[in-house]
């Protein structure tokens, strides 16, 4: 409960921040993901689906998307604390959904500040929640070999977490491999421009 208390406390003075408010801009949320068009592919968003977007900050980036993508809905915005364009607050062991209800799930750059024992819980949320045919696009920034360039990522990336813990695809990926999934790819997403930091992704399908 120290931890969750923790977590959130860092969350909402980060996203008060001056810098984190200009970070959760929909420009510099588009900026940091992938074309919108490769994620709306990705995740076949259309017309007629249920997205949910988890660690949304300001949400800009998730209705982008969905504008993008001509849903007839506006996606379910979620985080771990209440904001102003924070539809509902979660914490990822007990997403507020019921079974087989999202079509579409997107979490952008959110799952470092959690243990590996939370993304696994996540990841079986996850699965539970996802509607047959359904998926999720977890995207997050991945460790780099040389010791001082990763000390340098996590001082950048560490705003508004109390830790940050990169991983891999591999470490990414196995964290969600028992969770029931019917499919589990990378998706390289490459660096971000300026500086060139890595970035890894996986999307979890249900059959």
């Amino acid at each position: 409960m120290r931890r969750r208390r923790g977590a959130i406390a860092a969350w909402q003075q980060w996203s008060a921040s001056p810098l984190g408010r200009v970070l959760s801009s929909q420009a510099a949320q588009a900026a940091m993901t992938p074309r919108a068009e490769r994620v709306i592919d990705l995740l076949d968003l259309s017309f007629g689906k249920r997205y949910v977007d988890f660690g949304c900050g300001t949400a800009p980036y998730a209705h982008l998307l969905a504008d993008r993508a001509g849903m007839d809905v506006a996606p379910v915005t979620v985080d771990i604390a209440p904001g102003p364009m924070v539809d509902l607050v979660a914490w990822p062991e007990k997403l507020p959904f019921a079974d087989g209800s999202i079509d579409c799930f997107t979490s952008f750059y959110f799952v470092r500040r959690f243990d590996d024992d939370v993304v696994h819980l996540f990841g079986e949320e996850l699965q539970r929640v996802l509607a047959p045919g359904g998926s999720a696009l977890v995207l997050e920034v991945a460790p780099v070999k040389n010791a001082r360039l990763e000390a340098v990522h996590h001082r950048v990336l560490g705003g508004g977490c109390t830790t940050v813990d990169l991983r891999g695809w591999g470490r990414l990926a196995a964290l969600f491999t028992e969770c029931g999934f019917d499919a589990i790819d990378l998706v390289n997403v490459g660096p971000f421009i300026v500086p060139p930091i890595p970035r890894v992704g996986v999307l979890l399908r249900r059959a």
